[in-house]
């Protein structure tokens, strides 16, 4: 059985604080109180049907997640781990944005 989502893993999915207090028609001080307190049940009953594919993937994801988070510790590099080998960094896809194209040739 999988642990319940937390709130804040509900409004991140749902695009923020902002985003979640425009879709429920309130003032982004109450989202965030959701945050500390939890979202209401009758609110979260509504945003599940009013997003359900956010739902959908929020618990496909938790269900294919290790309950111990031994993947996620396994796969983060830590600030303290050695910076990998400048020889072996992965290619970038190309995108049309300069900025985050840091091989891109103008």
């Amino acid at each position: 059985m999988t642990k319940e989502l937390t709130p804040d893993e509900i409004i991140d999915a749902l695009g923020g604080t902002s985003k979640t207090a425009r879709l429920c028609g309130v003032k982004d001080p109450s989202v965030s109180e959701w945050r500390k307190e939890g979202i209401p049940p009758a609110r979260l009953m509504f945003l599940r049907l009013a997003r359900p594919k956010v739902f959908d993937s929020l618990e496909a994801d938790r269900t294919a997640k290790p309950e111990d988070g031994s993947l996620a510790r396994a796969i983060t590099r830590r600030a303290s781990d050695p910076a990998p080998d400048p020889g072996h960094v992965g290619h970038q896809p190309h995108t049309n944005n300069v900025i985050f194209d840091v091989g891109a040739k103008p």
